[in-house]
């Protein structure tokens, strides 16, 4: 009988209340924080919006997401941009305010287990990381908070 483990290569992301826990084919790139165009009218976790390879692409800071207080923009931070997995064009990425630079990790049923926890808007799971909690966001869930502020404000306008 085989006994064997998928690795997956994932990158552990610091946030201002902890870390994130991404699949690393999900992260199309870590870029230094660049100021956003501010948006008027936006909700607290729509931080604006940012030029990134001639596109267009909505900045979030998800501890506003998950209904924590929005962090902090001072200091030197980090954008991840987030293929989008929704597979709509309408949408192709967006980007996550971080507080430093992510950690490349490998990882297996060995080194995440899974956290008891309640059920949480913008999140797929609660883990430990080699015994540290982090939280997996929910990719689809964010994609539609996007679309949908993004068609309400179309309406208004």
């Amino acid at each position: 009988m085989l006994n064997y483990s998928i690795r997956v290569h994932s990158l552990k992301i610091p946030i201002e209340s902890g870390s994130l826990l991404l699949p690393n084919a999900n992260v199309a790139e870590v870029i230094q924080y660049k100021q956003p165009e501010p948006l008027k009218g936006a909700p607290e976790w729509l931080l604006g919006f940012i030029h990134w390879r001639e596109i267009k692409v909505p900045l979030l800071a998800y501890e506003s997401v998950i209904g924590q207080s929005k962090p902090s923009t001072s200091g030197v931070k980090w954008i991840i941009i987030v293929n989008s997995l929704g597979g709509k064009n309408d949408l192709p990425f967006f980007g996550i305010l971080v507080q430093g630079k992510p950690q490349l990790i490998q990882v297996d049923e060995s080194v995440v287990t899974p956290m008891t926890s309640k059920e949480q808007k913008g999140v797929l799971r609660h883990v430990h990381v080699h015994g540290d909690p982090a939280l997996i966001p929910d990719p689809d869930y964010l994609e539609s908070m996007i679309r949908d502020f993004r068609d309400n404000y179309a309406a208004k306008k």
